[in-house]
């Protein structure tokens, strides 16, 4: 994939600073940003799913087991009792 991008001159000298930095293309430069940031939203993502599992949140309701089939009877039949 081609990328275009425009940067003020703040982070084209940030770009600069890491080639300098690490002797690097600005391709690799790209590629190693997007990995780090690729790796924090996928370890966010386990810390969510962790949280809501340890908390009992997930996989904390139960129902009937054909509720995805006859939620409209079930629904209709709640409401009437009420």
């Amino acid at each position: 994939m081609r990328i275009n991008a425009r940067l003020d001159d703040e982070y084209a000298d940030r770009l600069a600073f890491i080639q300098q930095q690490t002797n690097q293309a600005v391709t690799n430069v790209i590629k190693s940003a997007i990995e780090l940031y690729y790796q924090q939203l996928q370890q966010e993502q386990k810390n969510t799913l962790l949280i809501l599992t340890q908390t009992g949140f997930i996989d904390c309701g139960y129902t009937d087991s054909d509720l995805s089939v006859n939620y409209k009877s079930i629904l209709r039949d709640a409401l009437k009792a009420k």
